[in-house]
């Protein structure tokens, strides 16, 4: 009993940034020995950064708390106790790290729109049919102001979500790299940074068939909703998804399974629009899990993803090193 309430005392000064180099090191190893705790710490700060309490009171900062907890009941009773005595540290607000940047909107011609979402930002899009398109940091999307011809063809360099305006005699292509998806109406994400030397294409709703970039398109691979299919390296291939983790963007969160520091990097540099040298090549090969919400500042990202990596980071000339701290 008496670990426990050790330990649950040592998350709580974790969070509210009070604990020791030698507590957060204490943390940093429960955490490290099962993956039930490290769910615990990661439950435990899901709800701590969601809520977002800046109120002078321990009670109606508990009550912020509580709300959270009554639609997503994720923790164990001891959790919520511990909480409730530690709701007023929640009083404290962090600053923001970058500020909010506006895309571009430019007209490439008469016809054509080009929308550039620069790092640090996101932005939606309405096209002339009705079709709505999310687009991810660093993105960038060309389209016609109005739909003219017998297709919808857009095209996009970087991630985003289409809710497609259903019209059967206008098929919508989006063109993406070297690849073609076509669809009537649905709903799906595409991921084609250029960077990333892969694109994927996961179906939330309906049906799209997708293609090498001017092949036949009735000889292509139709994807049913729920897969996923990844493009790299000139082939094809299909798995199932998890579209929570595909489309968590969309509503400004991050959400990491097994995924590699240098790609998780490369993905917080679009966020935040910051400059994170990682170096060492070990240390871009380590893996990590993890979700974040929209509220965190990189800072505190950093810091969560030191607890159960063995990693450091320090700024130098506007700009984050990444290094790997060996026993």
């Amino acid at each position: 009993m008496k670990e426990r309430n050790d330990i649950e005392a040592l998350i709580i000064r974790s969070l509210d940034k009070t604990a020791t180099e030698e507590e957060l090191g204490a943390l940093k190893q429960w955490i490290n020995q099962s993956e039930h705790n490290k769910q615990s710490y990661f439950e435990f700060k899901d709800v701590w950064d969601a809520t977002e309490a800046k109120v002078p009171s321990r009670q109606k900062a508990w009550k912020k708390v509580e709300a959270q907890l009554s639609v997503k009941r994720i923790l164990p009773g001891w959790a919520m106790e511990i909480l409730k005595i530690a709701s007023v540290a929640l009083v404290v607000a962090f600053a923001t790290y970058s500020a909010f940047k506006l895309p571009q909107i430019k007209e490439t011609d008469s016809t054509f729109v080009r929308v550039i979402v620069p790092n640090g930002s996101q932005s939606t899009v309405e096209l002339a049919d009705g079709t709505k398109v999310k687009l991810n940091a660093g993105s960038e999307l060309i389209y016609p102001s109005v739909f003219n011809r017998k297709e919808r063809h857009i095209t996009l360099k970087g991630e985003a979500y289409f809710s497609v305006h259903h019209d059967k005699a206008h098929p919508f292509i989006v063109s993406a790299g070297d690849i073609e998806v076509r669809v009537l109406g649905t709903e799906f994400n595409v991921m084609a940074y250029p960077e990333t030397e892969r694109i994927e294409t996961t179906l939330v709703e309906g049906s799209v068939s997708l293609n090498r970039a001017g092949a036949d398109y009735t000889k292509g691979i139709i994807l049913k909703p729920g897969q996923k299919a990844i493009y790299a390296q000139g082939k094809m291939a299909v798995n199932q998804a998890n579209l929570a983790l595909v489309t968590n963007w969309t509503n400004k969160g991050f959400n990491f399974q097994n995924t590699s520091l240098e790609e998780l990097v490369i993905r917080l540099e679009r966020w935040y629009d910051v400059d994170i040298i990682i170096q060492s090549e070990a240390a871009k090969q380590l893996s990590f899990t993890g979700k974040f919400r929209n509220k965190e500042t990189i800072w505190q990202i950093l810091d969560a993803i030191k607890m159960i990596t063995p990693i450091d980071y320090t700024i130098k000339d506007d700009k984050i090193y990444i290094t790997l701290i060996t026993e």
